[in-house]
């Protein structure tokens, strides 16, 4: 434990990963404004970008061409999610090595609490700083590193170290810290929380102070009792190991509105067989199958069905899906822009069904699919009705089809 009883949280975020990703595997992007997400003519968001591009404004989540208005000398790139996820996973190697209390907020965000580790680390502001080392070091790229009591402060002290920095807001220093901070800065203040503050004539984190809690309950519920704590630098909330996810989802934007059905179910295909790669791999199955589409008009329709029994393998999910989806496509006049398919209330043990056989063939079946695939590629095993794709997207051997998605090729 720390010597005085105190936590001591840190949280590490790597800066612009997406952006730095590609520009330490392509060094002559360096120094450039780089947007990840599409190319400026697509349609989409940025999913990250380089801090480079945005001294322009240019900023994620903003449509790309937005981003192109706002910046056309950038460099866009598509990216790839399958390499930031390798990443990733080196950088929460390099965090549960350091200690056994790690929170992975994201997949480039992380909480780390050495309170436990007093005996490892006679220096916890030290150890932070190796720990940022270290994982600069593995990963090549750069991390900025708030460490604090809490969860709260030591996110904003983040904030404050960005890009590439180091910061620690101590004990006893939470007031003078938050005084002056915008009510921005602050989560659990969306945009809306914001306005609404603003016309109160709050600014500041500080002047939040002077609103009794009843009436931030008032404004916000239940998270304005979380506002009135954490404005004064208060937090409780323990660090959360991970758990077994809600849903597992995979949904593209088309680069033009689609309506053949072929191609259309060709993309549900493809979106069902990344599905179940990532349920084979976590070991789930999924008592819910939700299929999502979007018209031309924006318009987005959702059909589910609860399954009694629950599924894992592609061709039982996609059955499921193309049942949904036509019932979708059957009802609407106009051509689509996204389809998507989830998998959700999703368990570790596929329970025996009282009135059908048990097979283990779709599970040795997708285990044997995974081998060859990691041996020689994802696109190296598609099935006929994915093979359609062809039409519209360049196969890679190693990658498969890159699709136009917020998670790029997840």
């Amino acid at each position: 434990m720390s010597t005085n009883g105190r936590r001591y949280i840190v949280h590490v975020d790597i800066d612009a990963f997406f952006a730095a990703v590609e520009v330490l595997l392509d060094p002559s992007l360096a120094g450039k404004p780089v947007i990840v997400g599409g190319l400026p003519h697509e349609r989409g968001v940025a999913s990250t970008c380089s801090y480079e591009a945005r001294k322009f404004g240019v900023h994620s989540g903003m449509p790309l061409r937005e981003c192109y208005r706002l910046c056309p000398q950038g460099v866009f790139v598509r990216g790839n999610y399958h390499v930031y996820e390798s990443f990733s996973e080196r950088f929460f190697r390099v965090l549960h090595a350091a200690t056994p209390d790690v929170e992975e907020a994201s997949l480039d965000e992380a909480y780390l609490e050495l309170t436990r580790c007093g005996r490892l680390y006679p220096s916890f502001p030290e150890a932070a700083r190796e720990i940022k080392r270290r994982v600069e070091r593995e990963i090549g790229i750069t991390v900025s590193v708030g460490a604090a009591p809490n969860k709260v402060l030591a996110k904003l002290a983040t904030g404050r170290a960005k890009p590439a920095g180091f910061f620690e807001i101590r004990e006893g220093e939470e007031a003078a810290y938050l005084r002056d901070l915008g009510i921005e800065a602050l989560p659990g203040i969306g945009p809306k929380g914001q306005v609404v503050l603003r016309l109160m004539n709050i600014h500041k984190i500080g002047q939040l102070w002077d609103l009794p809690r009843a009436t931030l309950h008032t404004l916000f519920g239940s998270g304005g009792d979380d506002i009135y704590l954490q404005s004064r630098g208060l937090d409780s909330r323990p660090l959360v190991s991970r758990t077994l996810p809600k849903s597992v989802s995979r949904e593209t934007t088309f680069l033009e509105d689609l309506w053949d059905k072929r191609l259309l179910l060709a993309h549900l295909a493809y979106l069902c067989d990344r599905l179940t790669l990532a349920l084979r791999r976590d070991r789930l199955y999924a008592h819910v199958v939700e299929v999502k589409a979007r018209t031309a008009d924006f318009k987005t329709e959702i059909k589910r069905r609860l399954l009694l029994s629950p599924l894992q393998d592609t061709a039982g999910i996609y059955k499921v899906a193309e049942e949904l989806f036509l019932e979708l496509f059957t009802g609407t006049r106009l051509a689509l822009r996204l389809v998507g398919v989830k998998a959700a209330e999703l368990v570790r043990v596929r329970p025996l069904a009282l009135f059908e056989p048990y097979s283990e063939r779709p599970e040795r079946l997708g285990g044997a699919i995974d081998r060859v695939r990691d041996k020689y590629g994802f696109g190296s095993v598609l099935t006929a009705r994915e093979r359609m794709l062809d039409a519209v997207y360049a196969a890679d051997p190693r990658r498969g089809y890159v699709l136009k998605t917020a998670s790029l090729t997840k």
